[in-house]
């Protein structure tokens, strides 16, 4: 038991869901068979070329192949002819992977005037929940903006693990992160700014949210109470915050 709850730590969540995602369209969707043969796995890409993009199509076969190993069988992705088909499917249909347009410092800028004022208006109006969710956005925001963090990272985020450096800014653990490939963990520093500080974010929010330990970025209710448990990792960023707008009055 304690063998099988390491390996399957070490393989990350989101991966496990997007194989067994993958598997469920080739077996239930197209009809396929496991383990399966290098002809059936070339029909399979054959008949999704014009459907699928270049890497969608890759993270199939990269969930097939994990199959056909964990379960001892030869893996047919690696087959000349699957990879002659991949090859021509790349040719014929050429694709350019959408990325996410980057938050420029400009718009930055805009949203956390936005979420300050917002702040502002809840905080007298005596709107708790309100005030808490823009303290928390505006933190979550900032800190993944100058550190470049992910959304699942972002989550992850421990408070106890959250240091001030006096004249500094502060460090942040992290017990996993992208670049961390053997899982051991990284420090992060995080500098203290003079405009859109993170810093100065974070404790706001953990100081009107009475946080000490726990994840960072956690819900909160209709009645301001904050949850114990943290933020999807899916969750519009700001979505609560905007829905209503700050009453300037």
């Amino acid at each position: 038991m304690t063998l099988e709850r390491y390996l399957k730590a070490a393989e990350r969540e989101n991966t496990q869901r997007s194989y067994a995602s993958a598997l469920r369209h080739f077996e239930v969707e197209w009809g396929g068979h496991l383990p399966a043969t290098p002809d059936s796995v070339a029909r399979y890409l054959a008949d999704h070329a014009a459907l699928l993009a270049n890497n969608t199509l890759r993270q199939r076969l990269a969930a097939l192949a994990s199959w056909h190993r964990e379960h001892g069988f030869v893996d047919p992705t690696r087959a000349p002819l699957v990879r002659k088909v991949l090859k021509g499917i790349q040719t014929v249909h050429p694709s350019v992977e959408k990325q996410a347009e980057p938050l420029q410092l400009t718009r930055l800028t805009q949203v956390d005037d936005w979420l300050r004022t917002a702040i502002s208006v809840a905080r007298e109006r005596g709107d708790r929940a309100d005030e808490l969710r823009h303290r928390r956005d505006r933190s979550l925001i900032l800190l993944g903006f100058w550190r470049g963090f992910r959304g699942d990272e972002l989550i992850r985020v421990q408070v106890e693990y959250l240091h001030l450096v006096p004249g500094e800014g502060m460090t942040c653990f992290l017990s996993r992160s992208k670049g961390d490939r053997q899982a051991l963990g990284t420090t992060y520093k995080v500098p203290a700014l003079s405009r859109l500080c993170p810093v100065t974010a974070i404790v706001d929010w953990t100081t009107t949210a009475a946080l000490t330990e726990g994840r960072l970025f956690r819900g909160i209710d209709r009645w301001g109470r904050v949850s114990e448990t943290p933020l999807h990792p899916n969750r519009r960023v700001g979505r609560d915050s905007c829905k209503n707008g700050p009453n300037p009055t």
